[in-house]
Formats: structure tokens, C-alpha cells, sequence
């Protein structure tokens, strides 16, 4: 093709056709630019079909570390659900008789009030995205600021989670330990497999009931300890507290959730 327009070229020149030379080298100019194009119109479909592409993929992955965030933070409040029923439980006990109270309960409810659950988001795919500099492959705005903005939302409910932790560790535990035997409550997480799954912990099938390893220490004292029902009231209101901050996260959680889902191709 290249030695046929040269011919061309050549014979306007020896025939002394100089402005039909220059019509016919604007033409061959104009011919290549509309192939430079074109090939530039290609190159930039392809490239954005394989941005498309690569971006199915990320949804995908985000669309699974956020279902696993959802129902991490759903079995967290589940959790500090139950030390909240426990904690009125136990501030009922301090009004009966002790002679009345099952052992095996109290010892249960205690257990559940020392738990200190805290959410932990499984945030790789995000951060990659976002330390990468991927983040513009998501070509939909409003997700790419809810992606960017979610590990920063989570500050709050950090900082609540710290509060419970710090009194539960440096307050209650050791008041549990100066005031009652907690061996035998401590044994209530080895007998509760339902509980360990939520706590990710593993399975001690090979003991048959470790509650039977400790015996029941008298609980009196501790009931009777006006101290207790303080440490009971402010985990109640750090507990309720938390878990307010946690459902605002997981409506975030959610809200990304939907999001991702409308933009996945079907």
C-alpha cells in the first residue's frame, strides 16, 4: 500500500501537478490521522473493557468482605445483647434471697458480663483498593466515597469498645477475683460450644463437662458487695452504648452492601 501511494506521489511531481500533489499529501495526512484514531478509539475501548472487567472482579470481592463484616457485627451485637440481658439477670439476683440463686446461672452470667467482643472488619480488599490507587476502576462515585470512608467511620465505636474493655479488664475482673472464686466461671466458655463459635474460638469436645472440674464457691459476698451493682449499671451503660454505635455501622455496612449489589452485572 505504502509504495502504491508513492507512485502517486511521484507522478504529480514529474507531471508538474503541485497543488494537486498538496490536495493529494493533505488526503494521505488526513487518511492517517483518521487511522491514528481509530486505533487510539480501539486501544480505549479494550482498555476500558478491561477496566469493566477488573471491576466485576472487585465487586465481587468486595461483595464478600462486606457480607463477612455484616455478620461479624451481627453475632458482636447478638453478643453484648446477651451480656446486657445478663447484667439485669444479675442485678435480680442481688434483690433475692441467695439461697434462691442458681449457682450454675450466676456463674454463667458472670462469664457472659467479662466478655469484652469487639468488631475487627476484615478490610483487605478495600485497603488494597485504596493504597493501590485502584479505586477509580469502581466506576460508580457514591460507592468509591462509602469504600474510602468506612474504616474512618469506625472510629467511635473503636473508642467504645476500648471504654467496656477497660472496664471490664482493670475494674471488674480484678473485683470479681477479690470478692468470688471465678474458676468455676471461667469454665462456663469450655461448656458453651454455641458461645465459643461466636468468639471464634475452637471446639474442646474431649472434656466432657468442665464445669464439674471446679466447685461452687459461695456467692454471697459478692452479691452482697454494694460495688457489684455499680460495675453491673456501667456496663449496662457502655454495653447499650456500644451496640447503638454498632447498629450506625452496620446500616453502613449494609448500605455498601446494596450498593455493590446494584452495580454487579447479572
Amino acid at each position: 500500500m505504502i509504495p502504491f501511494f508513492r507512485r502517486i506521489r511521484q507522478g504529480l511531481l514529474s507531471n508538474n501537478k503541485f497543488s494537486k500533489y498538496i490536495l493529494y499529501a493533505v488526503g494521505e495526512i488526513i487518511l492517517v490521522v483518521i487511522g491514528i484514531l481509530i486505533a487510539l478509539q480501539i486501544n480505549s475501548w479494550n482498555r476500558e473493557q478491561e477496566n469493566r472487567k477488573q471491576e466485576q472482579q472487585i465487586l465481587s470481592q468486595l461483595s464478600k468482605e462486606y457480607r463477612s463484616n455484616l455478620s461479624q457485627i451481627e453475632d458482636k451485637i447478638e453478643i453484648r445483647n446477651e451480656v446486657l440481658s445478663s447484667c439485669f439477670s444479675l442485678l435480680q439476683y442481688i434483690k433475692e434471697d441467695p439461697a434462691t440463686v442458681s449457682g450454675d446461672s450466676l456463674d454463667a452470667h458472670l462469664f457472659r458480663i467479662s466478655i469484652r467482643p469487639t468488631f475487627d472488619p476484615e478490610l483487605s480488599v478495600s485497603n488494597e483498593l485504596i493504597n493501590s490507587g485502584k479505586l477509580y476502576l469502581l466506576e460508580n462515585l457514591d460507592l468509591r466515597n462509602k469504600v474510602s470512608a468506612f474504616s474512618s467511620s469506625l472510629s467511635e465505636l473503636e473508642e467504645e469498645e476500648t471504654a467496656i474493655f477497660i472496664l471490664t479488664e482493670e475494674r471488674l475482673i480484678p473485683f470479681l477475683i477479690e470478692n468470688y472464686q471465678i474458676g468455676r466461671m471461667m469454665m462456663v466458655l469450655l461448656d458453651d460450644e454455641e458461645l465459643r463459635a461466636k468468639l471464634t474460638m475452637g471446639s474442646l469436645t474431649q472434656y466432657e463437662n468442665m464445669m464439674t472440674l471446679v466447685p461452687q464457691a459461695d456467692f454471697t459476698p459478692l452479691l452482697k458487695n454494694p460495688d457489684f451493682q455499680d460495675y453491673l449499671l456501667q456496663m449496662i451503660s457502655y454495653t447499650a452504648y456500644t451496640n447503638e454505635q454498632s447498629e450506625g455501622v452496620k446500616e453502613k455496612i449494609k448500605d455498601i452492601i446494596a450498593t455493590i449489589e446494584n452495580e454487579i452485572d447479572d
